[in-house]
This record gives structure tokens, C-alpha cells and sequence, in this order.
């Protein structure tokens, strides 16, 4: 099977058909890569004496990056009201590596802050890099951060 005919999602390789990415524009087709990752930083407290009492968290994290090819990158453009830097969107993935399991992810309110146009030598398709944050990742419809 061709490589074109794979999107590589936070480093795995998938075919077309066991993965279904879909943005504000509808079904992305031109997606070759994407990744997210989360965090909440924790730091423990002490008091008198040399153990721990506790720990306190900072704020949840989400960051997002994905990799386009050009007419994908102007279709999303075009379906945002206020550009690229100033929208907010949601990115679902569906995935069915088997036929049967399915799972779904879906990185909700990304706020592009970068977009990279670089090219490598050698490269044949146009393609934009896009990176930001999210305000959640969803995880087969669980937010993986809930306020108490």
C-alpha cells in the first residue's frame, strides 16, 4: 500500500480506511499527520518535617499539531469566520482499525498560534504545519480533565 494512502496520528501509522478525520470544513482528505498531547503539572507540598503533606496542580494543558497539504489548508481558511489565528475549532477522529472497535477522539476548541509553510528539499506536495492549543481532548466522549 502506497504511503499517501496512510495519516500518521501521535506517531502510528493508519490507513484512509480505518481512520476518519473531520473539521469545520467537513472530511479532511489532504491530513498526513497529526498529534496532541496533555498535561497537568503537579508539585508537592511540605510543611514541618521532611515528608510531603500534600500537592497542588497547575492548569490543564492540551497542545495540538497537524500537517496539511495546501487545498486542505484553504478550505479550512474558508470555513472559519474570523482566519486562522483569531477561530476557534473542533477536530474529531473516528477510528475503526479493525472494522469492529471503534473510538473516537475529539480535540475541541483549537487555537492555531503558529502555521509553518517550510518545505524539505525533495518534497513533492505542498503541505502546512499547524500547531496550538485546545481548550479539551475528548476521549470516546470523556473530557480527560473534569472540574470537581
Amino acid at each position: 500500500m502506497a504511503e499517501e494512502s496512510k495519516v500518521s496520528v501521535n506517531g502510528r501509522s493508519y490507513d484512509w480506511d480505518a481512520l476518519t478525520v473531520t473539521g469545520p470544513q467537513g472530511v479532511l482528505i489532504g491530513i498526513s499527520e497529526i498529534n496532541w498531547k496533555s498535561s497537568q503539572k503537579k508539585k508537592r507540598t511540605y510543611g514541618k518535617g521532611v515528608l510531603s503533606r500534600g500537592a497542588t496542580r497547575s492548569n490543564y494543558e492540551a497542545t495540538v499539531d497537524f500537517t496539511i497539504d495546501v487545498l486542505e489548508y484553504q478550505e479550512l481558511v474558508k470555513s472559519l469566520s474570523n482566519g486562522i489565528y483569531k477561530s476557534v475549532f473542533d477536530l474529531a477522529l473516528v477510528f475503526e482499525p479493525d472494522g469492529e472497535n471503534k473510538r473516537e477522539v475529539v480535540l475541541k476548541g483549537i487555537m492555531v498560534d503558529s502555521k509553518d509553510e517550510s518545505a524539505k528539499s525533495g518534497d513533492s506536495e505542498l503541505q502546512v504545519k499547524l500547531s496550538g492549543t485546545a481548550l479539551m481532548i475528548n476521549d470516546d466522549g470523556k473530557p480527560e480533565y473534569e472540574e470537581k
